[in-house]
Order: C-alpha cells, then structure tokens, then sequence
C-alpha cells in the first residue's frame, strides 16, 4: 500500500510535519478568500517558522482599471482585514491582485514564483452551490458522458468554474484543495470521513488542523482502515496523542443524523471520499457544511 507507506514517512519523527509550507490562496470573493485565509493559517500555523501565504485576489477584469495607488490600497486592505496582526508575525504574508480572466495560467505562474508546495482555491456560494458541485461529480462517474456535455447542463458562468475546477485538480503537481464556503462564520467543528483508502492522506491536515485551541474534529473512519490497517492505527493513535482531546473517532454503531452535521462548520475530505460521498443515499447530504475537498499532488 504505497499511501501507507507515504503515510508513515510523514509522521518519521516530526521533521516532515514541521517542514515550512508555502500556500497560495486564490479566490474572486473577499469574504471567502478571508474565511480561506485564516483556515490555510490552521494547517501551517504548527509548522517551520519559514512558511508563507500568498493571498492571490481575481477582479472582475470588465470593472474599471484601478491605478497603481488604488491596487496598492486594496493589496494593504486585504493584508490587514484577513490576517490580525499576531498572526502575520508567525507567517510571511503576501497580496497580489490579478484581473486575468485565465485564471489557471496565473495561477500555474504564481506557484512557480512563489515556489507553493500548496494551493486552495475558494469558492464562495454565490459563483458555486455544493449542490451543483455534487452533481458534477456524480455525472462526471460515468466515463461515457463526455464532460463537455456534461458542462452543457450548467448556466455559462457555472459551467466555466467547473471546467477551470476540473483543470486545477486533474492537473495538480503540488497538493490541490478546493474551498467551497457555504457560509461558514468559522472552522472549529470539522468533519472528516474516510471513505476510500486514499482519503488516509488527510491525515497531515488532521494533524495540523488540531493543534489550535477550541478545535473539534470527528472522524469517521467509513471503511474501517484505522482498526484493521496497524500502521495507521499508529499514526492516528500518534494524532489522538498530539491533539490533547480536540480529535475523536466515530462510534460506527451509531448511525450519523442530521443534526449532528447541521453542526459542523465544515467537512474535510479527500477526491476519492468525495465521489463515494457523492454517490451514497445518505439522508444528512442535505445538510454539508462548508467543504474542503483535498487531493495529493500529482508525481
């Protein structure tokens, strides 16, 4: 099981977890990209003093050109409502603003220039609902559909961050997440299913996300791999440790209700556990949060 044992090398002593991270966090929406912000710092807060964060911001490029002076207020306005003061001393922050309407070519440029071994894109509400993600991912099972027929059944603007969203995670040499904020006011109750054996991978976000005071994260272990697989029995053991009680696991004789996740601020899920996820009758879908699905790294 080569992710088990990609796994293990992580958590080999903690120079792994600690080694600095450089995240790039693209979004068109101010309110989402400052909710994004703030859950990237949780993932990297725990690690080397050498991390950073790029806040890349994409305008509408049919709205009037903004001079020099006006960009660089935004880019100050930006930098000082996301982050508070304390937290920037721990991370290096850094603004850009771009009204390219390609918004993959910028991003694939921005990754090289700031050397990312990380990337989030969010998505606020309002461009996308997790419905409509839902249903793409469930049409998007059957190969024989192809997916410009697919994006034919969406409104235009839907259908072009659909196929810039299946570029970005198809494409993704450095670890992809995809943000989708329905609402969330804060990350403090995560809900993390495993579904699929790939989803172990999540394992070092469920790590790092646990260290600030006031977390709750439940996992919910779907597929049994925590019990039956020893050597993630230990990592988890190792992250039940580190979490100091902010970490639990799912008793999986209880069933799942919806009032349990009307609680939850946000899911955190790997590709393959959303498409399970997507395509399993389960009464409480209704009611995701918001969602963060991750995938690994193309090699």
């Amino acid at each position: 099981m080569e992710f088990v044992d990609i796994l293990l090398k992580r958590f080999d002593g903690d120079s792994e977890l600690r080694k600095a991270t450089n995240a790039l966090v693209c979004f068109s929406s101010p309110e989402t990209g400052k909710k994004l912000a703030q859950l990237t710092y949780q993932m990297v807060m725990t690690r080397s003093e050498g991390s950073s964060m790029a806040l890349l911001y994409f305008i509408n490029s049919n709205q009037e050109e903004m001079t020099p002076e006006e960009m660089s207020r935004l880019q100050s306005k930006i930098s000082s409502d996301f982050m508070p003061k304390s937290e920037k001393e721990k991370i290096t922050l850094r603004t850009f603003i771009s009204d390219e309407e390609k918004h993959m070519v910028q991003i694939g440029k921005m990754i090289e220039e700031q050397g990312s071994n990380l990337m989030i894109r969010g998505i606020s509400s309002h461009e996308l609902s997790i419905s409509q993600v839902e249903l793409y991912s469930q049409l998007r099972r059957d190969p024989a559909n192809p997916v410009q027929n697919i994006l034919m059944q969406f409104p235009a603007r839907e259908s072009e961050i659909l196929q810039e969203l299946t570029a970005m995670m198809g494409d993704n040499r450095i670890p992809t997440a995809l943000f989708i904020d329905n609402n969330m006011q804060e990350a403090k109750k995560i809900f993390m299913p495993l579904l699929c054996d790939s989803d172990i991978h999540l394992f070092t976000y469920l790590y790092h996300l646990a260290q600030p005071e006031g977390m709750e994260i439940m996992v919910w272990d779907a597929i049994g791999i925590i019990d039956t697989e020893p050597r993630i029995q230990r990592v988890f053991q190792y992250i039940l440790k580190k979490s100091d009680g902010k970490v639990h696991l799912w008793n999986n004789v209880r069933k799942i209700e919806e009032s349990f996740i009307q609680k939850q601020d946000l899911i955190v899920t790997g590709v393959g556990g959303w498409s399970r996820l997507t395509n399993t009758p389960l009464p409480w879908k209704e009611q995701l949060p918001s969602l963060l699905i991750i995938k690994e790294g193309n090699r």
